[in-house]
């Protein structure tokens, strides 16, 4: 590709091919030296664009790049639901419309979750991680989550035990 540049190669290729001795050869390499850092600056830079590039808000994504950058052994960061418990369908307003006859002490309303439980938490997504990851690169771990997640998100980050 273009971007692929080998300037000690290049350098020597430039020389007069009665000037490519030892002393000369090498002359030219420290001469290059600057420019090969400077390169390799560049296409560590240029990839890391590219990583960037490649990666998006969306679940499966955020959640590859949070386990490539922080726990790139065993991949324990995940990512679930903002909302913990979901509303149970028991039955539509219409099927309760029959008038049934009860003593107070029979009409008790038994509810499966409390409003609180299946209301909204405040946040579209959670991310799950391990408690030495929290403990060690939090602020990082936020950072990522903000540059990668998609505008108006909320979000929280969990210790998953």
């Amino acid at each position: 590709m273009w971007y692929k540049i080998n300037y000690n190669q290049l350098g020597i290729l430039m020389l007069p091919t009665f000037l490519r001795k030892g002393i000369m050869v090498s002359f030219v390499q420290v001469l290059l030296k600057p420019i090969g850092s400077c390169y390799t600056i560049w296409h560590d830079w240029r990839l890391k664009n590219i990583y960037k590039i490649e990666h998006s808000g969306q679940i499966c994504y955020l959640r590859k790049s949070l386990n490539d950058d922080f726990d790139t052994v065993s991949r324990r960061i995940r990512i679930g639901e903002g909302n913990l418990n979901n509303t149970t369908y028991i039955y539509t307003e219409v099927e309760d419309k029959i008038t049934r006859i009860f003593t107070e002490s029979e009409n008790k309303i038994f509810w499966l979750r409390t409003e609180s439980e299946t209301a909204d938490t405040g946040f579209d997504f959670i991310v799950w991680v391990p408690a030495e990851v929290y403990r060690d690169s939090f602020f990082g771990l936020d950072a990522h989550i903000k540059f990668y997640k998609a505008g108006g998100k909320r979000y929280k980050i969990l210790i998953d035990e």
